[in-house]
């Protein structure tokens, strides 16, 4: 990824237990991927969209990347989405957790309802995290987090923006 501009950043947790008299030590660690955020331009529509990185869904690894197009924000993944909870959702920084529209084509996450507020979310964040739930992971154990930097976003953005407004012409 370095030679594609991207990079990542890691944080290292210990966290120390005691349980019945013994210590024990465990490294959490949380990535977040420095994703290069570009814009595909098919003449006859324009997409902006990170670099996929690679997620454990519980059972195997899975692609992640977020799309824009069209006023709506796809999370794309590899692995079918579990909306069976009230908790897939994006947040970015310490903003408030903006939660996911719907599934579609089972194995992305939508968010349409609140793109204005996401967009000025991730022009003046740092990083934005997803909470993605996948089926079948039985029992339902947890959700998982796909952190992406939104170094670049801005930029990126205006892109976008001045590809669609070519289009539109």
């Amino acid at each position: 990824m370095a030679g594609q501009g991207g990079g990542l950043a890691v944080r290292n947790l210990y966290v120390v237990v005691f349980k019945h008299g013994i210590m024990m030590v465990f490294l959490l660690t949380a990535a977040t991927v420095q994703a290069e955020w570009s814009v595909r331009d098919t003449a006859t529509s324009c997409v902006l969209e990170t670099e996929e990185i690679t997620l454990h869904d519980g059972y195997q690894d899975t692609r992640v990347r977020l799309n824009i197009n069209n006023e709506r924000l796809l999370v794309v993944t590899g692995s079918n989405i579990d909306t069976g909870f009230d908790d897939t959702a994006l947040q970015v920084d310490g903003q408030a957790v903006i939660p996911a529209d719907a599934a579609e084509d089972e194995q992305n996450l939508r968010f349409d309802a609140h793109m204005p507020t996401i967009i000025e979310q991730f022009r003046k964040g740092n990083r934005v995290r997803v909470y993605l739930r996948f089926w079948p992971t039985y029992p339902a154990t947890q959700r998982y987090e796909a952190a992406f930097s939104l170094a670049g976003f801005t930029r990126a953005w205006n892109d976008y923006s001045a590809c669609r407004d070519r289009i539109s012409q």
